[in-house]
């Protein structure tokens, strides 16, 4: 069995049990791009090596699972009911899915780092302090990296492949959100307490 038989094969077995099971594989799947995310920032980005911190690492994919996993499976079953805003695929209903699930980036990001500081037993005064200096930086990045994102996803990418583009992309992006969330966005060498 060859390399592009095997991956067809996974496809199929994946894109099954995200229609069987969704939420469940949802988590899965968010769990394991955060855990990418976080092997990333700290391998690449801040090149710790040796000194990797494992526990940093469950932390992110701990949040990634039981917080973002739940929170987007939610908003996009809510965003694409017809209800919300009609079934057709046109550019003005793409556009308005988009902007929608963009204007609630605060909370996305802004739980990542409550939930990270409540699992590292960081004050309430400290994790205020972060979401004032980092959540506005983190958030701008958010929409640079998001809304061209989603807007492709709704309006070029057919449904089947949504995922892995979303994945791809959010593996990228959990690399930045978990950087900034543990060494910060304004330059600092780490954040503490």
């Amino acid at each position: 069995m060859g390399v592009f038989s095997k991956m067809k094969t996974l496809i199929k077995w994946y894109s099954y049990n995200l229609r069987k099971h969704q939420f469940a594989m949802n988590m899965v799947t968010t769990g394991t791009v955060f855990f990418l995310g976080d092997m990333l920032s700290q391998q690449v980005i801040e090149k710790k090596g040796t000194d990797h911190k494992i526990e940093r690492t469950v932390r992110s994919v701990c949040v990634g699972t039981f917080y973002i996993a739940p929170l987007i499976t939610f908003l996009y079953n809510f965003v694409d009911k017809p209800i919300m805003f009609g079934s057709s695929q046109t550019l003005v209903n793409s556009l308005k899915k988009t902007m929608f699930i963009s204007a609630l980036s605060p909370i996305t990001s802004g739980g990542y780092l409550i939930c990270n500081n409540i699992l590292q037993g960081k004050s309430t005064d400290f994790t205020m302090n972060q979401l004032m200096c980092d959540l506005p930086t983190i958030v701008l990045t958010q929409y640079k990296i998001w809304i061209p994102t989603h807007f492709i996803l709704l309006t070029v990418v057919p449904l089947r492949h949504r995922m892995f583009l979303s994945n791809f992309v959010g593996v990228i992006w959990t690399c930045y959100l978990t950087h900034a969330s543990n060494v910060g966005t304004v330059g600092r060498d780490e954040v503490t307490e």
